[in-house]
């Protein structure tokens, strides 16, 4: 109980202040504190929030095509919830220390206590929603890092008698108009597994009318998390008589994979 006189903290139920010796007259309440009452709406309404943040942030991982509209959609949605249970936390410790306060003279404590809970869960969950999220986010990333599919520059190298299975096709797309594929060559010979100590290299060269043809020369480089390795040299022109030649360490793993790729052609393998 909250003495008016002196300003002192007593004991709920106290009839008189311990400090001043006031006597507490107890009366009826004439309202109740309408802090309180949005601190519970605060609360409650952040769930149906937090229920579209849900939702969407689902879709956003079942439908990659809806991907973009669906992570804006859980962002600003997750955003709204975050900021309503935190008015409503703070609204509902304000309430509850004007309703200690009045005297008995405003009731509502029972909708700050319930606006308090309310958004305090709210928050706990989805604070705990967003940290599994960055968690699981992070996971990935080392993982990608970790089976990187292109490196610049060359940066492995095949061990003594190790040897691709994972078969494949390097094709070579000169107009990205059309969907016809102009060159291709296999990724490797199996007749070159005679020799233990042989280097599994091979070549492809797609000439182009009017233009210097465009090269790519691989070695294989050895295995590398579940993937095969090759040390790719892509050799392309660029106007009429220069060209650009550019070096990466690709990892195989048996689906479609991007060696290199610019506004007019596409080199990749294909399984």
């Amino acid at each position: 109980m909250h003495c008016q006189k002196c300003g002192f903290d007593n004991l709920e139920n106290a009839t008189m202040c311990q400090q001043c010796g006031g006597v507490f007259v107890y009366s009826q309440p004439t309202r109740i504190s309408g802090t309180a009452i949005t601190s519970t709406i605060l609360g409650i309404s952040g769930f149906s929030m937090f229920g579209v943040f849900g939702i969407t942030l689902i879709l956003g991982l079942i439908f990659g095509i809806l991907a973009l509209v669906t992570w804006i959609l859980s962002l600003v949605f997750g955003t709204l919830a975050l900021i309503t249970w935190i008015l409503g936390l703070a609204f509902g410790m304000m309430a509850l220390n004007k309703v200690g306060k009045s005297g008995g003279q405003i009731k509502g404590k029972g909708f700050a206590i319930t606006g308090i809970t309310t958004s305090a869960s709210g928050l706990a969950v989805l604070l705990t929603v967003i940290g599994v999220i960055m968690f699981i986010n992070s996971a990935t990333t080392m993982s990608l890092h970790k089976k990187l599919k292109a490196y610049d520059g060359f940066t492995a190298t095949a061990k003594a008698g190790e040897r691709p299975v994972i078969e494949g096709r390097v094709c070579i797309i000169n107009d990205k108009s059309g969907s016809d594929i102009d060159c291709e060559g296999v990724l490797f010979v199996s007749s070159e597994y005679e020799n233990p100590l042989s280097i599994i290299t091979s070549a492809l060269s797609c000439a182009q009318a009017g233009q210097m043809p465009v090269e790519v020369d691989w070695q294989f480089a050895g295995q590398k998390d579940e993937a095969e390795a090759y040390n790719f040299t892509i050799t392309v022109p660029v106007g009429e008589n220069s060209t650009s030649v550019s070096k990466k360490t690709i990892l195989y793993d048996g689906k479609e994979q991007v060696i290199y790729e610019d506004a007019q052609r596409k080199i990749f393998i294909q399984p």
